[in-house]
């Protein structure tokens, strides 16, 4: 749940480039990765066709009706700390940006003409559009030479689609030997998802705003075993639906893979939860269990604490056991500033028993004066609470020099023995013969693992002083 900044390091044309990535957008098939140097001075996009890194290009300016331009404007974006970000640079070796003629070449050998040359159409704001057209149309009469008529027209299409004044492939398209193959076109695309997968996928991601084409998208993807994009499919739906829907995320549940690790699992919900528009109940829930299963107490208190959902008696022991086990000497400035807002429903007895560990850990960290501060909300609310009652008591108690016994025994009480020993050794200035403070520093200092300290004031007990 604690992003970090991701740093790429890339070596190209002899320089050695720390890029860090900003934005993540999804389309088509195509993820990219939009990165710059450290001194934001330089942009590079980075190029994945189905998760599968392609390369990368410093872009200084964008063509206006290229494919690029089309993914950064009605892609899905997802921010810098989506987990598919993690993954397409984690399952992907990234250490240069290979050049076009040989990744094209790579890139034949994998894919259909078809596929490949919507691959190639991602590349046309830094080559030639007429150049990339060329490609694909050798591809459609190649297909056409060997009598795959249906081949031929799906890159037709995809011409005009990509490249619509095109007037050879408008053209081309209009011959009557593809005039079968139209009428399929005009039918729901759902019945082209075995003939032309590649069509049904950019026919739904033109019409996201639909739940047919959502539906539909799913599928293809479910059935292409591309599970990662199918995930983050789900993520782009739950965040921006404004209401709860327990159904999609059970569906997003039911399509995690076997191996998906609880790690992976805590990153895909807490994106959700962080970045979305409505509570989504269960997905809380589970994702409360993931961080306690996995002892993750600092993400379990920030998931507590940090939302706007009100704390019910069902969190109630997530954040105790949190409370016991996380380590405050290395999270001692956001623990400290912690705010628990308590559902009606939450008792005094309760809240005293969860500030029973709190408080003592922000009073040795913070200090009185702070402590006091912090409780003071919750006096208010949960007014005769005994932990409170003493915090105050202490606050009463620590300008007045007369008080110091009664205030180190409360300071004992919360465990802070260094406050305790000054307290009863400035009562022994006033005092030097109250062997109450003699006997209290004896046994202090015992505790504290003072020997020594502690063996003279028994001394002093034996000799009467």
């Amino acid at each position: 749940m604690k992003n970090e900044t991701m740093t790429l390091n890339i070596q190209h044309e002899k320089k050695h480039l720390h890029l860090i990535p900003e934005k993540l957008f999804m389309y088509q098939g195509f993820q990219i990765i939009e990165a710059y140097n450290k001194e934001q001075s330089e942009c590079y996009y980075l190029f994945f066709y189905k998760t599968s890194y392609l390369t990368g290009k410093s872009t200084i300016k964008i063509k206006r009706k290229s494919q690029l331009s089309t993914i950064l404007k009605k892609g899905i974006h997802f921010s810098s700390d989506h987990p598919l970000l993690s993954y397409l640079l984690n399952h992907n070796k990234i250490h240069s940006f290979p050049a076009l003629i040989p990744l094209w070449e790579k890139i034949q050998k994998r894919y259909s003409p078809l596929e490949a040359s919507n691959i190639l159409t991602i590349f046309d704001s830094y080559m030639k559009k007429d150049k990339i057209i060329k490609v694909m149309k050798d591809s459609a009469l190649q297909y056409r030479r060997e009598g795959q008529l249906l081949h031929t027209y799906q890159l037709l299409r995809l011409i005009t689609d990509i490249y619509p004044s095109n007037k050879w492939a408008q053209e081309m398209s209009k011959n009557l030997q593809y005039q079968s193959y139209q009428s399929l076109y005009t039918s729901h695309p759902s019945s082209l998802v075995s003939k032309d997968p590649l069509y049904v996928e950019k026919y739904c991601y033109q019409h996201l705003e639909h739940d047919d084409s959502i539906s539909l998208l799913l599928q293809l993807l479910q059935k292409e075993n591309r599970t990662t994009e199918q995930l983050c499919l789900f993520t782009h739906l739950l965040v921006t639906n404004t209401s709860d829907d327990p159904a999609l995320y059970k569906q997003m549940l039911a399509s995690l893979p076997l191996d998906f690790t609880i790690d992976e699992k805590v990153e895909l919900l807490s994106y959700i939860l962080r970045n979305g528009h409505s509570p989504h109940e269960s997905l809380c829930r589970d994702l409360l269990g993931l961080l306690k299963k996995s002892n993750r107490y600092e993400d379990l208190l920030i998931l507590l604490t940090k939302n706007k959902a009100l704390i019910t008696s069902k969190d109630l022991p997530y954040l105790h056991e949190a409370l016991l086990h996380v380590n405050w000497m290395e999270n001692s400035g956001w623990l400290s500033e912690l705010t628990f807002h308590f559902d009606d429903e939450i008792s005094s007895s309760q809240v005293q028993t969860l500030f029973q560990t709190f408080v003592p850990n922000l009073l040795h960290l913070k200090g009185l004066e702070y402590t006091e501060q912090w409780i003071s909300p919750y006096c208010s609310r949960y007014p005769g609470i005994p932990i409170f009652m003493k915090i105050k008591k202490m606050a009463y108690l620590k300008d007045d020099p007369d008080q110091m016994y009664a205030l180190g025994e409360l300071y004992y009480e919360f465990k802070q023995l260094s406050e305790a020993v000054e307290c009863f050794n400035w009562e022994l200035e006033l005092d030097p013969t109250n062997t109450r403070s003699i006997k209290w520093l004896s046994k202090l200092y015992l505790e504290m693992g003072m020997v020594e300290e502690s063996k003279s004031y028994q001394y002093m007990l034996r000799e009467g002083i």
